[in-house]
Order: structure tokens, then sequence, then C-alpha cells
């Protein structure tokens, strides 16, 4: 289990700048996956194997998938609707695909039941004015704290072009942003599958 938690730190959630100049999609080509090489070696499959049954192990400590989309959910409903009545912006317009289902990827990308959730979780049209960033921002690091995530970091902060990402323990993401529109979205980290997690043990990859 010693190099389960820098294998499992698998995700960073980044949008472009060329995503914000319409109705928002993030989509995996706005997902920049970051694989963290815990083992030296020449990758034999026991040495795989190994890696991928501490990381199960790690997992196994986390709540399933379930648990956490159905988090995320709530907390992107209370964001949304938190933003329109306390700041005043328009109402959310919900992507035509609003969630997308990956792996978790690097050296646990074959790892039976295990998965990733990302999230278009809407798209407020038009430009939230810089006088009312702070406010917003508030808002959504309030709720976000609420369901595990820590503290705002800003990622573009210029005039009417704005991006703040939110982390929690298990490498999951909030994005927050406003430019030509306001969006919000975000990825968990790593999950074992309700199944996965009921089953309790490791799988190997299967072979072709």
């Amino acid at each position: 289990m010693a190099h389960s938690g820098n294998v499992l730190m698998s995700t960073v959630f980044r949008v472009t700048r060329a995503s914000r100049v319409s109705m928002v999609r993030v989509t995996r080509a706005a997902i920049g996956i970051i694989a963290l090489v815990a083992i030296a070696g020449c990758g034999s499959t026991e040495r795989e194997n190994d890696t991928m049954k501490d990381a199960f192990d790690g997992l196994m400590k986390r709540p399933n998938l379930t648990v956490v989309e159905a988090d995320y959910q709530a907390m992107f409903e209370s964001i949304r609707e938190r933003l329109t009545a306390e700041v005043g912006i328009a109402e959310w317009v919900p992507d035509a695909e609003p969630i997308h289902g990956t792996s978790c990827g690097g050296k646990i990308s074959n790892l039976d039941g295990g998965a990733m959730r990302l999230y278009n979780a809407g798209v407020s049209p038009g430009n939230l004015p810089d006088a009312k960033w702070d406010q917003a921002v508030a808002i959504v690091a309030e709720v976000a704290k609420q369901h595990g995530f820590g503290a705002p970091e800003v990622f573009i902060n210029g005039p009417s072009d704005h991006e703040v990402l939110f982390h929690d323990t298990y490498y999951g993401q909030v994005l927050f942003g406003t430019g030509y529109n306001t969006i919000l979205g975000g990825g968990t980290g790593c999950h074992l599958t309700e199944e996965a997690h009921r089953r309790g043990t490791y799988l190997p990859p299967h072979r072709y």
C-alpha cells in the first residue's frame, strides 16, 4: 500500500479558454490526466499486478462511485441554486451530455472496477461581473467545503475572466469560472464502482 496514494493521484482538471467561447462542454479533451510513476523498473506483469492490487486496496477505503456521484450532484445543485438566488446570475442551461465516464488512467487504467466521472454541471449565459465575482466564489467555496473540498485555487484572474479550482482528498476537483459565459464543472478522483466495492477483492486484468 505504500505506493497507492501516488498512483491514485490521477487527474488534473483543465478547461481551455477556447471551451468558454460558446456553451462550454467539458470533455476528455479538456482533461489533463497526470500519471505519477510510483515504481521504477521494467513494468513486468507481476509488478503491474502488485501496483494495481495496492491501488484497489486503497480504493476500498474510499466511498464507492455511486455514493460519490450522488454527493457531487447534490453539491452542484446547491451551488447553482445559490448563485442564481443570491448573486442573480442567469438561469443555468444544462449540458446535453452532463456526465462522462472514464478509467482512472496511468498505471491503473486497467484496474477492474476503478472509474472516474467528469461533469459538465451547466452554463449560465453571460459574464459574471468582476464586482460580483468574489461573492460568487465565496458561495461556491462554502458549498464545496460542506462536501469535503478545500479552499479555492486561482487558475485565471483577469478583467472579466476568472477561473478557480477546488480539490478534495480523493483528488476530485470542482471548477468554477466566468468569461464569455459562467461555467461549473468538475471531476471525481478514482473510485471503485458499487459492484467492485461490494465484491471487495482485486481481480487481475484480462489478458488477450
